[in-house]
């Protein structure tokens, strides 16, 4: 991607006289804009790079930020984890002790590429609580006998979305949990947001292997538009920094 680089001049006095230095270089990306066509009209896409987001920061404050390149008719997806974490719905994860059997469960889970998933002991517990340990141990029975014939996928199939979207348990953010955004309440920071940016909003889970819109302000792309547009993942990977993206059709 394209760069810039800005040099902050500072001036120093010592006795009199004046030290010009420059005490700060820094590369800023320039707005990298990408083209999606979905049902025939185009959309504009610009993910954005910010700063490392802690849970002390204000989603909103943190949008009108680096989210100031939006414009009427734009749409300002986010990814779910950021809102979760900086709308404090993030689960320490010592409120979740490991009990032996998540940790027996978690070492039959093959991660999925990069992902490391419910092979991590307390995310395997946090399902046990959530869907209860019969659906638990019925997925993992099924994934065990269906697994020799070349069937993938099976353990979630009878889990549920629940056991499949929970993250978290990996650095830089291995002390929390990211559970689902309950869409209710999803819609409604949405909407929140997009009255204080002026501009539709998205909550999205997105990655390189598919992802779902969580849910949508009124003034934002509906759903399913929104979700063929995001497809390819324009986001990246966690590790590129890009918790935005802005969406702008033609």
């Amino acid at each position: 991607m394209p760069l810039r680089f800005v040099a902050r001049i500072g001036f120093r006095q010592y006795r009199g006289n004046v030290q010009v230095g420059v005490f700060k270089i820094s590369a800023i990306e320039r707005p990298h804009w990408t083209m999606k066509v979905v049902a025939g009209r185009v959309f504009h896409r610009c993910a954005v790079r910010t700063r490392w987001l802690r849970e002390s920061d204000d989603l909103a404050e943190i949008l009108v930020e680096y989210a100031a390149d939006r414009r009427p008719g734009d749409t300002v997806a986010v990814s779910e984890k950021v809102a979760l974490l900086l709308s404090g719905r993030a689960i320490p994860v010592e409120k979740v002790p490991i009990s032996r059997d998540a940790r027996f469960l978690s070492r039959f889970v093959r991660p999925h590429h990069d992902t490391l998933g419910l092979s991590i002991p307390v995310k395997m517990e946090w399902v046990l609580r959530q869907i209860g340990r019969p659906r638990v141990y019925a997925a993992a029975l099924v994934a065990g006998m269906t697994r020799p014939f070349g069937l993938k996928g099976m353990f979630f199939h009878v889990a549920g979305d629940l056991a499949r979207t929970v993250d978290g348990g990996t650095p830089p953010y291995d002390h929390l949990l990211f559970p689902p955004f309950p869409v209710d309440d999803a819609t409604t920071l949405c909407a929140e947001l997009e009255a204080k940016l002026d501009s539709g909003v998205a909550i999205v889970d997105i990655n390189d292997f598919g992802g779902s819109v969580r849910a949508v302000s009124p003034r934002a792309l509906p759903a399913d538009i929104l979700a063929r547009v995001l497809a390819d993942n324009p986001l990246g990977q966690r590790s590129t920094g890009r918790p935005f993206v802005l969406v702008r059709p033609n």
